[in-house]
Parts: C-alpha cells; sequence; structure tokens
C-alpha cells in the first residue's frame, strides 16, 4: 500500500467533509483498527495548518479511505496537544481520535430501553433471543436508533437492513456498555459489526468474516512478511462452570463446553475448569450464551501472532484480506490459521507500513496481557454491581406461612418477601397484608426464612397494623437453630414484667381482613 493509496479528510461536527490532508503532510500518522472494537489514530500537524486547526476542534473528526475507496477509519477527535521546542518554535500539534466504534463503549442498553428515565426502569433486563446480527441490532436500534427515546437517539446514526446472519445467541442487558454485550454476542454468533462513516451518515453494519487461510499465506520465505513473532500456549479454561440466578443449592448451574475446549484438553493433558457467575441468565439459553462467552477466546490452544505484512500486491490488506478473516501464518516449520484481530497503519518517510495481530483480540507485549486480565475484571465486576439478584443486592422471594393449629385460607401473594445477602449474613424483611384472607385458622402464626438460621434468635423488629383504630402493636419472631420457621408472637404484661405470647387470630387484637403487620431482622446462616 502506497500513500497515494489512503485519503484523510477532515469532518465538522455535522460530519460534513470540509478538507483532505495532503500525503507531505502524512509522515508520523498512524491508524490501528480493531475486530469488533473501538479502534484509534493519531497525526502531527504543524501549527497554523489549516486541515490541523479544524481537525483539533471539540466535535470535530477524521475520515480515511483506502484503495477500494471504503472507509478504513472515522471518527472523532479525543485530544489535542501542542509540542514547542527551540527547533520548533511554532510547535507541532499532536491530535489523536477514536474510531466511531467508539460510541458503543460510550453509551449503555438500558433495561427497558422504551424510556431514558433510569428512574422508570419498568423491567429487571432487556433479554432478546435470535441470531447474532438480529440481537445485536435490535438492542442498537432500542437504545440509539429510531426506536430509541428522542433523548437516546444518535440521529445520523444508519442501521443497515438485518439479514439474520450469525448464530443463534441470547443476549442480556442491564445498564452494560453496548460494547461489552456486542462483542460477547458477536464473538459467540460468528459475525463481525463496525461503525464508520461512508457517506453523510456513520453506518453500523455487520459482516460475515472469511476463511481465507487456503489463498492467504504469510512467512518469511514466500517474502509475504517481513518480520514475525509466533506463540502459543495452553487454553485458560476447557470447562465453564455456569451459574445463574438462585442461592445456595437452589442455583442453577451448568457445564458448557466446546469442540475447541475439549481437543485443547486432550493436547494439554489438562482438564481446567472456570468458574462464571451469570447470576442474572434465568434459563439454559442465557446460561448457554454465557458459558460460550467465556470458551470463544479462552477454550482453545491460545495462539499469538504479530506479523509485518510485505508490500507485495497479491496480498493487499483492505483488498485481499480483511479484519476478522482468518490466514495462515508460517513459521519455520510450524503453519497455524488464525483471525486477524487487529491491524496497525503507519505513514512513514518511505512508504506506509502495515502490522498486524492474528489469533488474540490483545497484543503479544505483557502490557497488553495485563490490560486483558483489568478488562476481564472490570467485566465481572461490572455484572455483579448491574445484577439484580445475589450478594449484596435486595433479592425477592415468596415465604411460606401458616400455623400449628388450624391452617388460615389466604393469597400467597398477599405474603411479600425481600432479602439481602453479604456473606454469611442475611437481612430479611416480609410484609403481610390480610386483604385476600378467607379464614384466619387457629393457632400461633409462622412464617420462612429465605434460609435456615444458624443459631437460635429473636426479633423484635415488627408491629401489626390495626387500620379501623390507627393502633400499632408489637411483633415478635423466633427461630430455632439450623430452621427457618419463624415464629410469630405479641407481647402481654404482667405486673411488671413484660413477656411474650402467642400471635393468633385474636391476640393481641381480632384480625380483620383491612389489618396488616411486617417483620424485619438480620440473622447469620451457614457457610
Amino acid at each position: 500500500m502506497r500513500v497515494d493509496d489512503l485519503n484523510f479528510e477532515v469532518r465538522d461536527r455535522s460530519l460534513n467533509r470540509i478538507g483532505l490532508i495532503l500525503p507531505q503532510d502524512l509522515v508520523g500518522a498512524t491508524m490501528v483498527v480493531r475486530f469488533n472494537n473501538t479502534g484509534t489514530w493519531a497525526l502531527k500537524l504543524p501549527y497554523n495548518h489549516p486541515m490541523g486547526e479544524l481537525l483539533r476542534l471539540p466535535g470535530y473528526g477524521l475520515i480515511v479511505t483506502g484503495p477500494n475507496g471504503e472507509t478504513i477509519i472515522s471518527g472523532p477527535t479525543l485530544t489535542a496537544k501542542l509540542d514547542q521546542t527551540m527547533e520548533d518554535t511554532e510547535g507541532t500539534w499532536q491530535i489523536e481520535g477514536a474510531s466511531d466504534d467508539i460510541i458503543l463503549s460510550e453509551r449503555l442498553a438500558y433495561p427497558t430501553p422504551t424510556t431514558a428515565d433510569v428512574t422508570a426502569q419498568t423491567t429487571p433486563q432487556d433479554v432478546r433471543t435470535g441470531p447474532a446480527e438480529t440481537v445485536i441490532k435490535g438492542y442498537l436500534d432500542a437504545n440509539l436508533g429510531p426506536s430509541a427515546p428522542a433523548a437516546r437517539q444518535i440521529s445520523n446514526l444508519v442501521i443497515e437492513a438485518d439479514s439474520g446472519r450469525g448464530s443463534t445467541v441470547t443476549g442480556i442487558a442491564r445498564f452494560n456498555t453496548l460494547q461489552e454485550l456486542f462483542y460477547d454476542l458477536a464473538q459467540v454468533g460468528g459475525i463481525g459489526y463496525k461503525i464508520a462513516q461512508p457517506n453523510g451518515g456513520i453506518d453500523f453494519s455487520v459482516y460475515e468474516p472469511v476463511d481465507r487461510s487456503n489463498t492467504i499465506r504469510m512467512d518469511i520465505q514466500n517474502r509475504q512478511l517481513s518480520s514475525s513473532s509466533y506463540s502459543y500456549g495452553t487454553a485458560k479454561v476447557t470447562r465453564a462452570i455456569v451459574a445463574g440466578r438462585g442461592e445456595a443449592e437452589d442455583r442453577l448451574f451448568i457445564e458448557r463446553t466446546s469442540t475447541e475446549s475439549l481437543n485443547a484438553e486432550v493436547d494439554w493433558a489438562r482438564r481446567i475448569e472456570v468458574f462464571k457467575d451469570a447470576r442474572q441468565a434465568e434459563n439454559d439459553d442465557e446460561l448457554n450464551t454465557a458459558g460460550d462467552e467465556l470458551l470463544i477466546d479462552n477454550g482453545k490452544t491460545i495462539v499469538e501472532m504479530s506479523v509485518t505484512p510485505t508490500d507485495d500486491t497479491r496480498m493487499v490488506y483492505g483488498v485481499d484480506w480483511f479484519l476478522g478473516d482468518t490466514v495462515t501464518i508460517v513459521a519455520n516449520n510450524i503453519e497455524a490459521t488464525a483471525v486477524v484481530t487487529e491491524v496497525g497503519i503507519q505513514v512513514s518517510d518511505d512508504g506506509v507500513r502495515i502490522g498486524a495481530t492474528v489469533g488474540t483480540p490483545m497484543g503479544v507485549e505483557f502490557e497488553a496481557k495485563l490490560l486483558a486480565t483489568m478488562q476481564s475484571q472490570d467485566a465481572r465486576i461490572s455484572n455483579l454491581e448491574r445484577s439484580t439478584t445475589g450478594y449484596g443486592v435486595n433479592t425477592s422471594y415468596q415465604p411460606g406461612g401458616g400455623t400449628d393449629g388450624t391452617q388460615p385460607v389466604f393469597d400467597p401473594a398477599d405474603i411479600v418477601g425481600t432479602f439481602n445477602r453479604i456473606g454469611n449474613l442475611v437481612f430479611f424483611s416480609i410484609e403481610v397484608a390480610f386483604t385476600g384472607v378467607t379464614s384466619f385458622g387457629t393457632g400461633q402464626y409462622y412464617l420462612t426464612l429465605p434460609y435456615p438460621s444458624r443459631n437460635e434468635i429473636k426479633f423484635a423488629s415488627g408491629c401489626l397494623h390495626e387500620v379501623s383504630t390507627g393502633r400499632e402493636y408489637q411483633i415478635r419472631a423466633g427461630v430455632l437453630a439450623g430452621q427457618s420457621n419463624l415464629l410469630l408472637s405479641t407481647t402481654d404484661r404482667q405486673g411488671n414484667r413484660i413477656f411474650d405470647t402467642p400471635f393468633t387470630y385474636n391476640d393481641p387484637i381480632t384480625l380483620t381482613t383491612a389489618d396488616r403487620f411486617h417483620i424485619a431482622g438480620t440473622y447469620e446462616i451457614e457457610g
């Protein structure tokens, strides 16, 4: 690829192309495009350069097209820095930006995308199942496209028509970034996506990467590579143990494998089990997708290659091979096929240099590996923060109830329970309305806790509301060690002493369907 094959154009805030940067001003320009991820670009332009003075403005950006007229990268300016020296008294602008894909990292997938009001989110999560392309475009349209609330729409975003490409996936959206959501779905679904400006708007498009391993074969010997670095290592997981909703023995679990993960298990003679916390998942489809997301990048022999292709006209990037394609790399007698995950383009004094990362979504440097670990941790923390159930999250449950005598007849929906678990400590809260009672029964009332108690314990934070008089009566409760039945009591007085007495249909008052009571407390459970 030659410098003349590239066009660098500046765009304004309205995405209009307003000027061209000449080839002689492009030395030092760099671009990095990434498969299913945000790319970057950087330019150095002298102070008072007409295009540089515009490009550095907030809201402006860059469009770079290649030899076939297709947009290689486009996106907004993010930073501008002026460097001055004694030799360069006026200074040079270092202007850096990102690809238009950055909007996916800047915007969230709402659980109720029909409203922009975060206080009016009426559903815990937005779950969608279907072909990967359909699911991804559905989320994009609902959150940023024409179907989104006006306050969240991106007016110049064009979403291409859906072709239903990719395998079936299940997505779960709850305030995760669109990039985080789309990347996992696309990896499992076997598709690529990108956002770029070909004309007046920014287009979101999906494509199916091509296996070009039979035609694109790069090695030093055939002069298709000027340099290469090749490494491989064991899989990071061969069996994904995925946990969904629920607690303790009631939690949903599945084991997920793939052909590649099982092959790696045999090749390396290692069974590697990794736990995946998917507490937002409610059914097998959602659990399967969560497991596949873990396996797709890590459930195979990890091949990492950094290569610098030559300028051979028979294998030109952007013409003969593209981001996301599968190519063959040969290192001596080692031949491997892998996906092109990153391509870097740099304009130098002697032409255009191209480098590629093949086989892993992250580079081969130690810093990049550290970044991959940090991103994995961020995703896990993000899932926990967004979760609607589990440790540190207020979780609904259905308490049982009855008496030690003749059982009452009531509507179970009138008993509402929630709990919040932190380690082995559980805070519970139960509200009981008598609206649906047709018979109050006889004997002492009881309710059930979300978990058996480790110790015998008493709670004194309950209250019975007699609606007809406005009076309130104390309700207490006790549970024995190893049990979950919460026996309810009220108080009585004899002389100067107050003691507990069973809470029944006629003590401390004769109950009516207008009355109600509640009780809450904190107790310890077995680990």
